[in-house]
């Protein structure tokens, strides 16, 4: 792969990480601390789980296997560096420490001791070094080649010690440890995939359509309850649902609302979080969406309440600016309230009719969303073509930035440090509105580099204002996703208060 194409193929690859709830870290459940629920945990048997995408390589590399739907299955391979807490804060999980210098431009990453690979090789400050750089990689192909790149050298100062020196200062740095930079796993061979040091290693495997995991008999934590963990590809979301209501399976992947409404009457249990945003993007550097008026005529149309009513049928609650209410930092942003009059009166300002075509991806959610606003921006005489794509070729257009306004559903919102950096960061490749501002840049940079937690939140809170006032994007629902379980499965965590949804399969039995 040549210079050129490198940001493309990394570009992309990101997206395909970050979007549908794609992008988040790994959480409490990883480390099995959750309340259990009433009795008392089983051991043995056999879990079988429903995937809702394919998976390619099991390697941290691969963008769909660290997409937050399939964390459920990196989680039995591999073991993340860090973790987060219940605040957003991330704490260490295989990693003992995480600490940063006077001005967070050097940070020193202590190891557990004794800690193996499946394989049985050590895992080491060496084994750190050489996954984070082995990532870095083109031909890796992975998305956190961008977050490798922040890093200007690494050094092991001891068997269990790392030296991480950064081209700029970044506070956040441990936040880019919990997923795939933060699965160390050993390298691929011709002949062997990546072997990470999770509580399971790999029995049987068909890519993109299922794999089976026994218990890893040396794992340096706690037991898993279960023998095995088969996983299926089910794509379908319908078919998934039916899949486990009639006990065809035990637990599935869910975001699709009226399955989550429906669960607690077909006797199913669910463990959720507020994990997704859906948000309207705007390509800021294209008529009429490079005029903020418009942008703006468009953000007092919409009636977030309705959508969250009427889309997720009550299972999410309205976005109100670009953090989710269980983000970290996260301060309070004026949004505006729906307000047609003062929508017409800045379309009346332009001068000039509204029309574009809405990119949408096809998904039942994200259409019936696209129905509601193209009926909300009728009200105002805002015409709206809704432009359905399939994901592959919705994902490419947004890199190339060949739209005018795109639905965009995410949950890199829950972290601040990662999420507005991801996405409106003066030269991100996932800035997909083009946005550019002084004061957002300021504001970002800030936050990215200040130790101090009420610097850091007074930083984001000033981003928050500039994204809400120039809108490059229209923060509309925060969705509520996770698993859906038969009632025999137990361990499902507490997700509550949560901006992600995470969970280690260690953790989790089934009762006979």
């Amino acid at each position: 792969m040549n210079n050129r194409k490198r940001p493309a193929a990394v570009a992309l690859a990101t997206a395909a990480v970050l979007w549908a709830a794609g992008c988040s870290a790994s959480d409490d459940a990883v480390a099995n601390k959750q309340p259990a629920p009433a009795g008392a945990a089983v051991d043995g048997g056999t879990l079988r789980v429903g995937l809702d995408r394919p998976f390619g390589r099991l390697d941290p590399a691969d963008s769909a296997l660290t997409s937050q739907p399939m964390l459920l299955l990196a989680n039995s391979l591999f073991d993340p560096l860090m973790v987060n807490d219940k605040d957003g804060q991330v704490r260490p999980y295989l990693a003992k420490s995480f600490t940063p210098n006077a001005d967070a431009s050097s940070w020193t990453l202590d190891l557990r001791d004794g800690v193996k690979f499946a394989n049985g090789r050590p895992l080491d400050a060496r084994a750190v070094i050489d996954h984070v750089q082995r990532l870095a990689k083109p031909e890796s192909k992975c998305p956190c080649a961008v977050d490798a790149a922040t890093i200007a050298g690494m050094t092991a100062s001891s068997p269990t010690s790392v030296r991480i020196d950064l081209k700029n200062p970044d506070a956040a740095l441990p936040n880019l440890f919990t997923r795939a930079l933060g699965y160390i796993a050993t390298a691929p061979t011709d002949s062997s995939p990546p072997v990470g040091s999770g509580p399971f290693t790999v029995e049987q495997s068909q890519p993109g359509v299922s794999v089976t995991v026994t218990r890893n008999p040396g794992y340096w934590g706690d037991k898993p309850h279960v023998d095995k963990v088969v996983y299926r590809v089910l794509p379908d979301a319908d078919s998934r649902y039916q899949s486990v209501r009639s006990g065809d399976v035990d637990l599935i992947w869910a975001e699709t609302p009226n399955h989550l409404r429906q669960s607690g009457t077909d006797g199913l249990r669910t463990a959720t979080a507020l994990g997704a945003t859906s948000t309207t993007i705007f390509n800021t550097k294209v008529a009429p969406f490079d005029d903020p008026r418009v942008r703006r005529a468009m953000q007092y149309t919409i009636d977030r309440a309705t959508l969250a009513k009427v889309v997720t049928l009550d299972q999410g609650k309205p976005a109100d600016g670009p953090l989710v209410s269980t983000a970290p930092y996260r301060s309070a942003t004026p949004y505006p309230a729906p307000d047609p009059a003062k929508a017409r009166q800045l379309l009346a300002e332009v001068g000039a009719p509204v029309r574009f075509d809405y990119l949408v991806p096809t998904q039942p959610e994200a259409q019936q969303r696209a129905t509601v606003l193209q009926q909300m921006l009728g009200d105002v005489g805002i015409h709206m073509t809704i432009k359905p794509l399939d994901v592959p070729t919705y994902l490419s257009t947004l890199y190339q930035r060949q739209f005018q306004v795109a639905d965009f559903t995410t949950s890199a919102f829950g972290d601040p440090s990662t999420g507005l950096n991801m996405f409106f960061g003066a030269g991100s490749p996932t800035n997909f509105a083009g946005f550019a501002d002084p004061a957002l840049d300021t504001a970002l940079a800030t936050g990215r580099g200040a130790l101090d937690p009420a610097r850091r939140g007074a930083a984001y809170a000033d981003a928050g204002r500039v994204l809400v006032e120039q809108a490059p994007a229209l923060f509309l629902t925060e969705n509520r996703v996770g698993f859906i379980a038969a009632a025999k499965v137990g361990g499902l965590p507490d997700l509550a208060g949560r901006s992600v949804v995470n969970v280690s399969p260690a953790a989790l039995w089934v009762t006979r």
